[in-house]
């Protein structure tokens, strides 16, 4: 038991140990402007995949044979796009101004900021830890469905509000569902990546349209 949770709780700490090291020193500059939270999730990218993946790497053993094919990759990345659009409606349908003002920290910058974060940075990061390492190594201590209902509300957690903190729990649901079905976090990766393309497409559209 004592080996299983300390199994959860390295890879939870030193994801936040970079975490802090990254966001002291961006607190103290206004050098990255109003895309400091992309510049922020870029740089934790690269100082903690290389490290998940590793330890993703060392859980294979758990995992099984990996159930990954061209279907299973135009599967996730429909699955993911969907629900992103179908989120992306529903929100704006209901007059949900949070998610709008949430919308602003991220499609902030450059658009190849945006590209390479969105579509890159935080489909690699956020998918290896929470489906790639949190959710296999939540399934040695609790049943798969409580598993993935734990690490989806880690998940909506860490997207820091209570409107995308409810769209990171279901969205949550689907990816490890996802990473449950396929065996490989390349699922919810590319389910992740074709969300967040999905959302970057229609909010460019919006803006177009509102645009004098």
């Amino acid at each position: 038991m004592r080996i299983r949770i300390r199994r959860i709780l390295i890879p939870v700490f030193y994801c936040l140990a970079i975490a802090c090291l990254i966001e002291v020193p961006l607190g103290q500059t206004d050098l990255f402007g109003e895309a400091v939270i992309l510049w922020d999730t870029l740089f934790r990218a690269i100082l903690a995949v290389p490290v998940l993946y590793y330890f993703y790497q060392e859980d294979a053993v758990f995992r099984g044979e990996k159930r990954w094919d061209l279907r299973a990759f135009f599967l996730s990345f429909g699955a993911g796009a969907g629900l992103s659009a179908l989120s992306f409606f529903l929100m704006r349908a209901a007059g949900v101004s949070a998610m709008e003002e949430a919308g602003k920290t991220l499609f902030t910058g450059e658009l190849w900021l945006q590209l390479l974060v969105l579509l890159i940075a935080s489909p690699l990061l956020e998918e290896f830890f929470f489906r790639g390492v949190l959710y296999g190594r939540l399934k040695e201590l609790l049943s798969v469905p409580g598993a993935a209902v734990v690490s989806s509300a880690f998940f909506g957690l860490y997207h820091g509000n209570w409107i995308q903190g409810i769209y990171g729990f279901f969205m949550g649901l689907f990816l490890s569902a996802a990473m449950e079905r396929c065996r490989t976090v390349k699922a919810p990766v590319i389910m992740h990546l074709a969300a967040n393309g999905a959302a970057l497409f229609l909010n460019a559209i919006v803006n177009a349209a509102v645009s004098p």
